[in-house]
């Protein structure tokens, strides 16, 4: 299709844009993701979703948010938060994503240790949530399956917004941060930023299931996702 502002800009001929229609069944609304054939290249728009007429947003306002960091704030400055939970929940609410490496030094010494994944998912679920959590870790071997995570997560009230994800293999989560966040009333709506995550044995990324992200898995490879609920008896 012809873009007009495209072709003032110098950008080719102008005829850069395109239009195609896109079915889906019902109950499997969710973002879209525009794949080169053949290649990993990605067009990953913020706000850009298959929706049906009466689905509700579920992604936090903008004010919400800075409510929570100053919130944030006030708990570490008067001793009620240490300073490990409010980096990984400013990080996680400004961005979508937060990014956990799991190797460390022992102190004093040369050893090379890998935390856990599953004991450091623990952790940042019971900071996020204020409560103990039961986990659930699931195997991913495509980016389809992330989908299919994200939305059976969505479905579940008592679910944590959240999905801890690692990798024996190297697999590659792109994350569009910033789209787990809609426009307050009268604002406009945040553009959200690319940003490429490693998924190894020695990287942990969190992800707020309201942000757009797209899961890129080597051939033959495995992704472990990790969401929890609270442990409530």
């Amino acid at each position: 299709m012809f873009r007009a502002d495209l072709a003032d800009a110098g950008i080719g001929d102008g005829h850069l844009g395109f239009s195609f229609p896109i079915s889906v069944a019902p109950g499997t609304e969710g973002s879209v993701f525009i794949k080169l054939e053949g290649s990993d290249a990605v067009l990953l728009q913020a706000g850009a979703s298959i929706a049906t007429p009466d689905q509700v947003d579920t992604r936090l306002d903008r004010a919400e948010v800075r409510k929570r960091l100053a919130g944030l704030k006030w708990a570490l400055k008067h001793g009620r938060l240490p300073q490990s939970d409010f980096d990984f929940l400013r990080i996680l609410w400004s961005f979508g994503a937060y990014e956990r490496g799991l190797a460390r030094r022992v102190p004093g010494e040369e050893t090379l240790v890998v935390d856990k994944p599953l004991a450091v998912a623990t952790q940042l679920m019971e900071s996020y949530l204020g409560l103990d959590a039961q986990l659930e870790e699931v195997q991913l071997t495509t980016g389809e399956a992330l989908q299919a995570e994200l939305r059976r997560l969505a479905a579940h009230s008592d679910a944590v917004p959240l999905l801890a994800l690692y990798s024996t293999d190297r697999a590659r989560l792109r994350v569009m941060e910033g789209t787990h966040v809609s426009a307050a009333p009268g604002e406009t709506a945040p553009q959200g930023t690319m940003a490429d995550y490693a998924l190894t044995h020695e990287n942990l990324v969190v992800i707020d299931i309201r942000a757009s992200a797209e899961l890129v898995v080597p051939p033959g490879g495995r992704v472990l996702a990790i969401s929890a609920a609270p442990a409530i008896s």
